[in-house]
């Protein structure tokens, strides 16, 4: 069975949790005997790559082929190529990939979930009718409206979103949604669409097993944040404020925050100020993919104080399963379907979302009974074990695959 997957970038070069989520996949499915063939749209992160990749290579049972030769390790770079030379070359990438596909109607097409993705996937069915397209979706497409952002960004999410649910989302053969709500969401449309199946999050848990060197510039204890440094989505602000509450009882412990810059960066960076926390809580950064598991195996308690919003509502945190793969006690909010899968006390400490409070008193809770949260993390590894693991979620994909799509099944 044949897998092509058409990426804008390539997952082995990313540190997101799509990439996260979309390379245990393929790691999964190539280990269950799958042929994986990835094609990358959108150019290459660095000249680092291109070096060890080039245009197309082999390397552990995946192909990697390259159809834009455009580099995109600064943000100005990221900009003329996302507005100006993306959209010149996207009708010589999608010629070639209706090339590509016409040679090969044995595979399966896996598409990204952007609007490009979903006009090329309705080319691909016109063209091909009977050519197997699949998609996953981990959160709803409608989340521009709730969270804040340019003008642009509003725009393009209302146009992916109404192309994909009017149009594209009927091109496709089959559709794996990270949580029930998803399913019930699109379970609602009328006409026929795809077919449709339950994907929960995945971690590699093997990326946790021996990630035990410290990473310079962490001094233990400490508390860790991995993910995007916003409020709306993250709920970073709450977490800083949480903290002051209970730094002065837990004078050792530092709150270490990692992730990218963020338009509300400066505004953490005011309120540790303000909070006077400058020697207490850190802002460090992005870091490697191969760096966050020594960092969040090192940490004495791992934080997640997602808001309750349209994005967790219908999303799933993959960090969360990372967190628990690590084996390290987790604080977390009672949002979407976390409680699903947690209880409180057994395998997390749980917060009302929306409280500094409540999340200083989870973490209070933690910290303060130190073997106590050593059993609770150790549940909370079983939890990700049982539920996350990534070889147990790619044998259902490949299940779901072979029996539903591929061709001449």
């Amino acid at each position: 069975m044949k897998l092509f997957i058409i990426a804008r970038t390539n997952p082995y070069f990313e540190n997101s949790a799509s990439a996260n989520r979309l390379r245990s996949l393929i790691d999964g499915l190539r280990d269950l005997g799958m042929s994986i063939h990835l094609y990358i749209t959108g150019g290459y992160k660095d000249q680092e790559e291109y070096k060890l990749i080039g245009r197309k290579s082999q390397n552990n049972g995946i192909e990697v082929n390259y159809l834009n030769i455009l580099f995109n390790h600064s943000i100005w770079l990221r900009r003329i190529n996302n507005y100006f030379l993306l959209p010149l070359t996207r009708s010589f990438v999608h010629k070639k990939i209706l090339a590509i596909v016409a040679n090969n109607s044995d595979a399966i097409i896996w598409t990204n979930s952007d609007y490009n993705s979903f006009k090329l996937a309705l080319k691909i069915k016109k063209q091909f009718p009977r050519q197997r397209l699949f998609l996953e979706l981990s959160e709803y497409l409608d989340i521009y409206r709730f969270n804040t952002g340019r003008f642009v960004h509003t725009l393009e999410g209302k146009k992916r979103q109404l192309l994909f649910e009017e149009k594209a989302l009927y091109a496709y053969d089959g559709l794996a949604l990270m949580t029930k709500q998803l399913m019930k969401h699109y379970k609602a449309f009328s006409l026929k669409g795809p077919i449709l199946l339950h994907l929960p999050m995945t971690v590699d848990l093997n990326r946790f097993k021996t990630a035990n060197n410290p990473v310079n510039g962490f001094n233990k204890p400490y508390i860790a944040f991995v993910g995007v440094m916003n409020n709306a989505k993250e709920g970073v602000n709450i977490l800083i404020k949480a903290f002051s509450i209970i730094a002065k009882e837990f004078p050792a412990h530092r709150l270490y925050l990692i992730g990218s810059w963020h338009y509300d960066t400066d505004g953490h960076i005011n309120l540790i100020s303000n909070l006077n926390l400058e020697d207490k809580v850190f802002w460090m950064g992005e870091y490697k993919r191969d760096e966050i598991p020594p960092i969040i195996k090192n940490a004495d308690l791992l934080v997640l104080p997602r808001p309750d919003s349209r994005q967790a509502q219908g999303g799933f945190p993959t960090k969360l399963g990372e967190y628990l793969a690590s084996g390290n006690p987790v604080c977390a909010t009672k949002v979407g379907e976390i409680p699903d899968y947690l209880t409180d006390g057994e395998s997390v400490y749980f917060a009302e979302p929306g409280s500094v409070d409540s999340f200083a008193n989870a973490m209070h809770r933690a910290l303060s009974n130190p073997k106590e949260a050593r059993r609770v993390g150790a549940n909370g590894r079983k939890v990700a074990e049982t539920h996350f693991n990534k070889d147990i979620q790619a044998k259902i994909l490949f299940d779901f695959l072979q029996q539903n799509l591929q061709p001449n099944a």
